[in-house]
C-alpha cells in the first residue's frame, strides 16, 4: 500500500528532487541504490538454491499408482527417413502459415490499441466534467492520462514489428534502433501507468463519496467501471482465440541453449500460443534474468523516489536522516519477499497427477494475460514427477519443439524423452532441432528408438515415416524464424 501511495505521488517527488539542493542526501540516495541492487542479487541467489533442491528431492504425495506402468514394446516394420533443413533450405511453404498468425496477431493489437484509446478518453472526459472551471487543480491527474496516452500510442507504433524474429529489406537494418528506441514503451511501464490512472481515479471517487460530493464521486466511478468492464470482455473473449500450445523439450543445464530458447524463440511464440516447459536451473537463470531486467528499473526509479520523499520530509521537519531506518526496512521488505516466494516455490511444484491436470485446466481456460499475448507454463517438478509431467505434457500439446543442442554422447538425458514422444506424438508434430557436430548422434538415437515402439504408438508401421531436423548453426534471428514457421505450420496442420 505504502508503495503504491508513492507511485501515486510521482510526479510531485520529482518535482521535490528538482527543487532541493542536489548535493544533499545524494550520496545517501546512490547508497541506496546499491544496496537494493545487492539486495536483489541475493535474493536471486537464495531463490535459485531453494529452487535446485526442490527439484532435486521428491514428492511425498506422488502415489505409486499415478507413476504408470512400463508398456512393452514391438519391433516396428518401418524404417525412418530424415529430412534435414538449415538456413539455407527454402521455407516459402511455410510463410502463409506464420503470415496468417501474424495477421490474427494484429488485428487482436489493433483491437487492444482502440480500447486502450477509449478508455483514456472516458477518463478525460469524467475528469473534464468535473475539473471544467478549474483544470488547473487536476493538473497531477491530467498528467497521468497524457502519460498513458502516450504510451499507449508509442506502444502500439513501436511493437507493430514484434511479431517476427527476422525482418527483411530496409527495416532489417534499422530494427535494433527501433527496438532500442522503443524499449522504455514496453508492456509493463504501459501497465503501470494504467494502473496509476485507475488507483487515481479511485481515489478522487471515494473522496467525493466520502465528503459528500455524491455527483463527483458517481462521475468518476463510471471510467473506473468501464475500464474493469473492458477489460473483463477482452480476457473472455481470449477464451476463444487459437491458441497453439507449444511443447519444448530440451537437454537440461545449458544455460547458452536455454537463452536461445527462452529469450528469443519463445519471446515470439507468445503471439500464437502458450508454451509448456519443464523447467530446470539454466531455464530460471534466463526466467528470472529476464523479470529482472523488466521489473528492476522500476523497483528502482521508486526506491529512489520513496527515499526523496522520506529525506526531504525529515529536513523539512528538522527530524534527523531516515538512512538508517530506511536500510533496515528495505532488508526487512527482502526477507519477507524470500519467505513469500519460497512459498509459492514449494505451491507451484507439481507433487502429483491431480496438481499437474488442475494447472493444465487453469491454462487453457484462461490462456492470455492482461497485455493480451499468450501464458507460458514452466513446470517445476520434483525428481519423481518430471516424467509424469512430461507425459502429460506431450498429449496436450499442438506441436512439440525436441531440442537437442548440446546433446552429446556425454549427455543423454534426453532419450527418455525421444523415446516418449515417438511413442505418444505423431511424427509431423515433432520438430527436432540440433548443432551440425550432433546430427549423426541425433540420428542415430532417433533409429534406436523408432525401431520398436509401443503398440498403441501413433508411428507403429506407417508408411514413408520422415524425421524433421532444423541443423542450427548461427542461432540467428533468421534461424528463429525458420524455427517458428516450422512449428506453426506443424502445429496448425495437425
Amino acid at each position: 500500500m505504502f508503495l503504491l501511495l508513492n507511485l501515486l505521488l510521482a510526479p510531485s517527488l520529482l518535482v521535490t528532487v528538482s527543487l532541493q539542493n542536489p548535493e544533499i542526501g545524494l550520496g545517501n540516495r546512490f547508497v541506496i541504490i546499491i544496496i537494493a541492487i545487492l539486495i536483489a542479487l541475493f535474493s536471486r541467489f537464495i531463490l535459485m538454491k531453494v529452487m535446485n533442491r526442490g527439484m532435486m528431492s521428491k514428492s511425498k504425495k506422488l502415489k505409486d499408482s499415478e507413476l504408470g506402468l512400463q508398456i512393452a514394446e514391438i519391433q516396428n516394420s518401418s524404417s525412418i527417413k530424415f529430412t534435414v533443413l538449415d538456413s539455407d533450405s527454402d521455407f516459402s511453404d511455410t510463410s502463409s502459415n506464420r503470415q496468417e498468425m501474424v495477421n490474427n496477431a494484429k488485428k487482436v493489437m489493433i483491437q487492444q490499441f482502440k480500447l486502450d484509446i477509449l478508455i483514456v478518453l472516458v477518463y478525460a472526459i469524467a475528469a473534464l466534467v468535473i475539473y471544467a472551471d478549474y483544470p488547473l487543480d487536476a493538473l497531477q491527474y491530467f498528467l497521468y492520462l497524457t502519460l498513458f496516452l502516450i504510451w499507449t500510442i508509442m506502444r502500439f507504433i513501436g511493437f507493430r514489428h514484434q511479431f517476427k524474429a527476422y525482418q527483411e529489406g530496409l527495416f532489417k537494418f534499422i530494427s535494433p534502433i527501433w527496438k532500442m528506441v522503443f524499449v522504455i514503451f514496453q508492456t509493463r511501464w504501459y501497465m503501470l501507468l494504467a494502473l496509476i490512472v485507475l488507483l487515481s481515479t479511485l481515489l478522487k471517487s471515494l473522496s467525493g463519496f466520502l465528503f459528500g460530493d455524491y455527483g463527483e464521486g458517481v462521475v468518476f466511478l463510471i471510467p473506473i467501471i468501464f475500464h474493469l468492464v473492458t477489460i473483463n470482455r477482452i480476457r473472455s473473449k481470449a477464451k476463444n482465440r487459437p491458441n497453439l500450445k507449444l511443447l519444448i523439450l530440451r537437454v537440461f543445464l545449458i544455460s547458452k541453449t536455454s537463452m536461445f530458447t527462452f529469450s528469443r524463440l519463445a519471446k515470439f511464440w507468445k503471439h500464437f500460443g502458450s508454451y509448456f516447459t519443464v523447467a530446470d536451473p539454466s531455464f530460471y537463470k534466463v526466467y528470472w534474468k529476464r523479470n529482472f531486467k523488466h521489473k528492476f528499473p522500476v523497483i528502482i526509479v521508486f526506491t529512489f523516489l520513496i527515499y526523496t520523499q522520506l529525506e526531504n520530509s525529515s529536513i523539512d521537519s528538522g527530524a534527523g536522516s531516515p538512512f538508517g531506518p530506511f536500510i533496515f526496512l528495505m532488508v526487512i521488505a527482502a526477507i519477507v519477499f524470500i519467505i513469500y516466494s519460497r512459498r509459492r516455490m514449494k505451491l507451484n511444484f507439481v507433487s502429483d497427477k491431480e496438481e499437474l491436470n488442475k494447472d493444465i485446466e487453469k491454462l487453457i481456460k484462461h490462456p492470455v494475460k492482461l497485455d493480451n499475448t499468450f501464458k507460458e507454463k514452466p513446470m517445476s517438478c520434483h525428481d519423481n514427477t518430471w516424467k509424469l509431467t512430461v507425459n502429460k505434457l506431450v498429449t496436450t500439446a499442438n506441436v512439440v519443439l525436441m531440442d537437442l543442442r548440446g546433446f552429446s554422447e556425454k549427455n543423454k538425458g534426453c532419450e527418455f524423452e525421444v523415446n516418449l514422444l515417438l511413442n505418444t506424438v505423431s511424427l509431423d508434430k515433432i520438430l527436432f532441432i540440433g548443432y551440425t557436430s550432433a546430427l549423426p548422434l541425433i540420428k542415430d538415437v532417433i533409429q534406436r528408438k523408432f525401431k520398436t515402439l509401443e503398440q498403441e504408438s501413433p508411428n507403429i508401421n506407417i508408411t514413408n515415416p520422415n524425421a524433421v531436423i532444423y541443423e542450427v548453426k548461427k542461432e540467428s534471428n533468421k534461424e528463429t524464424q525458420q524455427i517458428l514457421d516450422l512449428l506453426i505450420s506443424k502445429a496448425i496442420v495437425n
